[in-house]
């Protein structure tokens, strides 16, 4: 079977040990990278600075570095000084780290603007993560105004910057409607940039918003109801290679000591991803395979936009 670089996102290796020791744990467990959260940020530049982590994830084996996400970047009256701070600690941490990627989510909030109101701010901060030597990533979420990665695929070829992408998370591409041929139709080829693999039921759990799911029920890759290893041959068609985010969030990850919940969060991944490469074609998905709705996944309704921005071509508007 192949090797496979893993990338722990922030809430796989989430804990109340001081962050040097949780970035070994990660190390020690096989993973080749690690996403650090604004919290871990603020963290290390208030106590022992970003060049003392740098050691530290040298001394870890991590080469993939992600930080973030970042909310509310753009240019918007209710940006407060803790939005400001969280941009000027992750550019800081990028050029001291040398961080591969910045993540950005989308506008999540009830009365979100219009993306095509947020594309010139976008292009700004891919730019500046670019100064420092960092790729901007988007992050789409279901209940954000760029909903699906298909939409948000196209909002980042719009953006049309060298160094921008597109990040891909299971959970919210298939609880957003996605399906794996809308998938592979719908994400522009060279825009998708990272992937976030996790695990879950075919439908959210009654009584349990998809926000709620996404924060409490994330499980292992291949403990749940969707084709993961399906998934991970159509990113690889759209030219995803290394390496894989993780991310767990359950109770019962949490509830683990650190080292085992990270060993099992790898192994796990391994398994699906030796699953994608031993498979001459795809498996029968126990999700559907065909393409979503128009309604479900590309619907672009062009009326109750929130806010303003220069039209672009190609940029979809708000929901």
């Amino acid at each position: 079977m192949r090797e496979h670089d893993l990338l722990a996102t922030s809430w796989t290796w989430a804990g109340d040990a001081p962050v040097a020791d949780r970035v070994r744990a990660v190390g020690d467990a096989g993973f080749a990278g690690l996403s650090l959260s604004l919290d871990d940020l603020h963290e290390v530049r208030a106590t022992t600075g970003f060049a003392a982590l740098r050691r530290v994830l040298d001394r870890a084996g991590i080469v993939w570095v992600q930080l973030g996400p970042l909310d509310r970047w753009w240019a918007s009256p209710d940006r407060t000084p803790d939005d400001e701070a969280d941009r000027g600690v992750v550019l800081e941490a990028a050029a001291a780290l040398g961080a591969w990627q910045v993540v950005a989510h989308a506008d999540g909030r009830v009365r979100p603007l219009s993306p095509t109101a947020l594309l010139d701010d976008f292009v700004d901060l891919a730019t500046r993560t670019a100064t420092v030597g960092a790729q901007l990533v988007l992050e789409p979420e279901p209940w954000s105004n760029l909903p699906t990665v298909e939409r948000a695929s196209r909002f980042v070829r719009a953006a049309d910057h060298p160094d921008a992408g597109l990040l891909l998370d299971a959970a919210h591409a298939l609880r957003g409607g996605s399906t794996l041929a809308s998938i592979a139709q719908g994400v522009a080829p060279g825009v998708l940039a990272a992937v976030e693999l996790s695990d879950g039921l075919l439908h959210t759990p009654s009584g349990m918003t998809l926000a709620e799911e996404s924060r409490t029920a994330r499980y292992l890759p291949g403990a749940g109801a969707w084709d993961l290893p399906g998934l991970v041959r159509v990113l690889r068609g759209l030219g995803h290679d290394e390496p894989w985010g993780v991310e767990v969030r359950t109770a019962a990850h949490r509830a683990m000591p650190l080292a085992d919940a990270l060993r099992t969060a790898a192994a796990a991944t391994r398994a699906v991803l030796d699953a994608a490469d031993a498979a001459d074609e795809p498996a029968a998905p126990a999700m559907p395979s065909t393409p979503a709705p128009t309604s479900a996944v590309d619907f672009e309704p062009s009326t109750h936009r929130h806010g303003h921005g220069r039209s672009r071509p190609g940029v979809p508007s708000a929901p």
